[in-house]
């Protein structure tokens, strides 16, 4: 039967359609009348091209009959996440944004972790999984909560007690009360709450003063440094909520912001397709991110995708439309910032150039002549094509000189373009100067390609053409953009391959001297952790689903520090 007369079949009620082929699930969707929702598929495949794939990629939609639409969005969001069909886009967010978790233990720690079903206190998301690690590190050095995970009993204090990292509560170097005041510490810095804990720490410092303990005076003034810090921050860009989400659309642009403490903390801009992508969205996002105290949209969001959203998190959260002035310029001015087509063609044009589609930057990296790599990051339709970057190990030249290995990552790039293995670029970025512009001129005649090459140096903002032109990128913020951010890339993808390469040597002979790592435990660690800091951070569920013993990342400490 054709996928037309099965949908003439459909019940005209509320439930879940699910469009299959050779019983692989392609979408899911929910609706108030299935039949109608699903001729409304037909009607848009006439003129929308992702519509149009799904229709003619289907041999067969299902329907699943609910009471009414807030069962059938449950239902709908369930079954996305269990499937995850490569025709939404709810299950790309559904993984979720770490989170710090401040632990619930005798003396807490906190963990960056993802998901809502931790035990203890959610703080967060962060949109970066870097920032993440990076306020992990900043609490560690600031405040001193233990980095053992669990806490282990000791007789003497670990290495990061001695980096100044850890107050080293296992070994009672620091009272409970004392302890206690850092977590509250850190629960005030999270939450953006920092003239709360102030004046507990003035009264600590008094103390410790009066009886002459100066180190811990010290410490203390740190502390009380950081937070005032923070808190002057704060005065400066205060904004009329603490805590909340906003979720702003402008074109085909939703941008979403996080305003914590009182400050814009975060932003991700999306682009989107219809509505149908705006809602999904939203429940993906919300699948396993926690929600704030209010939620902002400069557009109504259903009452059904509210109701599931508190239902989710058990919390009563406030929805509003209502966006202060002041917040809408500074929301609109950073999505304004966005590249778009047109702004990407009329800043080239500028240049006498057509808008390039295509843009491959390239990058030599090397730990004093040894470990060379080269990277090559794909720059595609305006943005960063992971999919696409390659790296190269470079072996055939002499130690040290950059130029033969940036010919050689050229000339095996150029090869695979001829081949057609790869499509022709418009432009080739190099990270260096007029000798590295010199060797891509060269590379690009010999194998006739139409391809521009151009050159820009790390630390420097100038752009040189083979033309001979210098444009200074200052003057230009959309080129610096483009060109800034695909040499940067370039850079850290070099950079990183050349870093694994060496780690994995120190890896290796470090693996080699650990208690109970055979040949099969060092083949599972090596194709999952790419260094010994990976696998010392690593979740003990992680360890587990590995089979590998908790007490692996113990060892490896223990071996580090010297025991």
């Amino acid at each position: 039967m054709s996928l037309e007369n099965i949908i003439l079949q459909a019940p005209q009620k509320s439930g879940v359609y699910i469009f299959k082929r050779d019983r692989k699930v392609l979408y899911i969707g929910k609706a108030k009348n299935i039949k109608k929702r699903l001729q409304q598929h037909l009607k848009q495949a006439t003129v929308n091209p992702k519509e149009l794939a799904l229709i003619k990629n289907s041999d067969n939609v299902e329907w699943i009959l609910t009471r009414n639409e807030f069962e059938a969005l449950v239902l709908e969001v369930n079954l996305i996440q269990l499937h995850k069909p490569p025709y939404n886009v709810l299950h790309k967010y559904g993984g979720g944004y770490p989170v710090l978790l401040l632990t619930k233990d005798q003396y807490p720690t906190v963990k960056v972790v993802r998901g809502t079903q931790h035990d203890g206190v959610l703080f967060g998301p962060f949109l970066q999984v870097k920032k993440a690690y990076s306020v992990k590190r900043f609490i560690h050095k600031l405040f001193k909560l233990r980095t053992c995970d669990p806490i282990l009993s000791r007789t003497e204090p670990c290495m990061d007690y001695h980096l100044g990292l850890c107050s080293a509560p296992c070994v009672g170097l620091i009272s409970k009360q004392e302890y206690e005041l850092a977590v509250e510490s850190v629960k005030a810095l999270l939450k953006g709450n920092v003239s709360d804990i102030l004046p507990k720490l003035y009264e600590k410092i008094e103390e410790y003063s009066s009886r002459l303990l100066f180190e811990n005076c010290a410490r203390i003034r740190d502390q009380i440094k950081a937070l005032e810090s923070i808190a002057k921050g704060q005065s400066v860009a205060l904004l009329p909520f603490k805590s909340a989400d906003l979720f702003y659309m402008l074109s085909d642009k939703l941008g979403l912001f996080l305003i914590r403490g009182g400050k814009l903390l975060d932003k991700k801009v999306f682009d989107l397709n219809n509505s149908e992508e705006l809602e999904e969205l939203i429940l993906g996002y919300y699948y396993f991110n926690p929600p704030p105290d209010i939620l902002l949209s400069n557009f109504p969001i259903k009452e059904d995708i509210k109701k599931w959203i508190k239902e989710r998190h058990r919390k009563d959260i406030d929805f509003s439309e209502e966006i202060p002035t002041e917040l809408i310029s500074l929301i609109e001015e950073n999505l304004s910032e966005e590249l778009t087509p047109q702004n990407i063609e009329e800043v080239f044009k500028k240049l006498g150039l057509n808008a390039p589609q295509i843009i491959e930057g390239f990058d030599i990296s090397h730990f004093y002549g040894d470990y060379t790599t080269g990277s090559c990051v794909v720059w595609e339709k305006g943005k960063m094509n992971k999919k696409k970057y390659r790296r190269y190990r470079i072996r055939k030249v002499t130690k040290g000189d950059d130029y033969e290995a940036l010919r050689e990552v050229l000339l095996r790039r150029a090869k695979a373009i001829k081949r057609n293995k790869e499509p022709a670029p418009d432009i080739w970025l190099l990270d260096g100067g007029k000798g590295q512009l010199a060797v891509g001129v060269e590379v690009r005649n010999l194998f006739c390609l139409e391809t521009k090459v151009m050159a820009l140096a790390k630390g420097e903002e100038v752009l040189l053409t083979e033309e001979g032109k210098k444009l200074n990128l200052t003057e230009n913020p959309i080129l610096y953009r483009i060109f800034g951010l695909i040499r940067d890339e370039a850079h850290r993808f070099a950079l990183t391959y050349s870093r694994k390469l060496r780690s994995k040597h120190f890896f290796k002979d470090i693996l080699t001297n650990i208690k109970g790592v055979g040949e099969t435990r060092k083949k599972i660690i090596y194709r999952n952790f790419e260094s010994l800091y990976d696998l010392i951070e690593a979740d003990e569920s992680e360890l587990k689903r590995l089979g590998l013993p908790i007490s692996l990342k113990q060892e490896v400490k223990k071996y580090l520090e010297g025991g």
